[in-house]
């Protein structure tokens, strides 16, 4: 009886992780990873990998894929990045089949389109001009990175609580502007949140201060509401 237990516990604890990646969906708290030479050169928007939790062969793409048949990609692809835009994927070439929209994050599984993606393409309601802002802001725990000020270039979207250290995802000592859409967070210089650090509320920020300017190397959130106060519990 004790034997069947303890398979059963062994059991639950291996369904549990893969449970989660087949639901797919923006990854609570995105892993590191090495971004493909191709994405860091071309600033390409999405970054497709043909293993789960961004491992495996990359391939970077930079506009619409009507038929992945011919670039040796198809039917391959597990999980992706999207740094800009929102992005159509379908399980048939010419955008048919199966067909699913992604907001900019990171996907440690594309779910039920793991390994049978065959196009992609960008749609309308993307963002990254300066006016623009993500679909359904103000609702959701995000913060964004922009490798240009005034919201301009390249997009790194932190949807988890923490980042440790942007070394290794292609956007590290690169950020020149901020947007923060709910939560208060911590930007450092440094990894593991060392060197100069300053605390970043909801809203705008075109320009990040001196210091951070380029060289953002962590940043985690840490309240949900404004974390300084003082003893009278008004802000300082």
């Amino acid at each position: 009886m004790m034997q069947l237990l303890k398979l059963v516990v062994v059991l639950a604890a291996v369904a549990a992780p893969a449970a989660a990646l087949a639901q797919g969906g923006p990854d609570s708290n995105p892993r590191s990873y090495e971004a493909p030479a191709g994405a860091r050169g071309q600033g390409a928007p999405l970054v497709l990998f043909d293993d789960f939790e961004q491992r495996g062969t990359a391939f970077a793409v930079s506009g619409p894929v009507d038929s992945l048949d011919r670039t040796g990609f198809n039917d391959r692809a597990r999980s992706m990045i999207i740094y800009a835009g929102r992005w159509q994927l379908c399980s048939d070439a010419h955008y048919a089949g199966n067909c699913k929209v992604f907001d900019p994050g990171t996907y440690r599984s594309l779910g039920d389109l793991a390994a049978k993606l065959s196009s992609l393409r960008p749609v309308a309601g993307g963002f990254g001009a300066a006016t623009g802002y993500p679909p359904a802001w103000g609702q959701r725990v995000r913060a964004i990175l922009y490798s240009d000020a005034d919201f301009g270039g390249r997009q790194y979207v932190i949807g988890g609580d923490v980042v440790r250290n942007l070394d290794r995802s292609g956007f590290n000592d690169r950020a020149r502007s901020l947007r923060v859409e709910r939560g208060y967070w911590i930007f450092c210089s440094d990894s593991d949140f060392g060197g100069t650090c300053r605390t970043f509320g909801p809203g705008d920020y075109p320009r990040l201060p001196s210091g951070l300017d380029d060289a953002i190397s962590s940043g985690r959130r840490i309240s949900d509401e404004y974390p300084y106060a003082t003893p009278q519990g008004r802000p300082r």
